[in-house]
């Protein structure tokens, strides 16, 4: 009986800790992306499309009394199916992954 109760408590412990750290995404403005992500997308594929929609895909962390949000990464995402662009960027600004937009070539090389 006892294994069983510890076995629970211990079960209902790291529910709770991965509870906390769930994966949240919300639909961001251009002006609050990071200048720095903005000026890898622009590096990486040249200017955003103009009705493409950014977000932000966070988990919220606590550090004693203090609840903050930590950004996992940045995605640019436009258009469906067959025409869809997704970019996905780092909050440190690095290309995490790419569909639907040719990279760049930079012309000093």
């Amino acid at each position: 009986m006892k294994k069983l109760m510890l076995t629970l408590v211990f079960v209902a412990g790291c529910g709770l800790s991965l509870l906390a750290q769930v994966k949240k995404t919300e639909k961001i403005q251009q002006d609050e992306v990071p200048v720095s992500v903005r000026l890898a997308f622009e590096k990486d594929f040249g200017q955003a499309p103009q009705d493409g929609t950014w977000t932000v895909s966070y988990t919220m962390v606590t550090e004693g009394a203090r609840t903050s949000a930590k950004p996992m990464w940045y995605q640019f995402t436009k258009g469906r199916g067959a025409e869809k662009i997704e970019v996905r960027y780092t909050p440190e600004a690095k290309l995490e992954s790419s569909k639907g937009l040719t990279k760049v070539e930079d012309a000093s090389r």
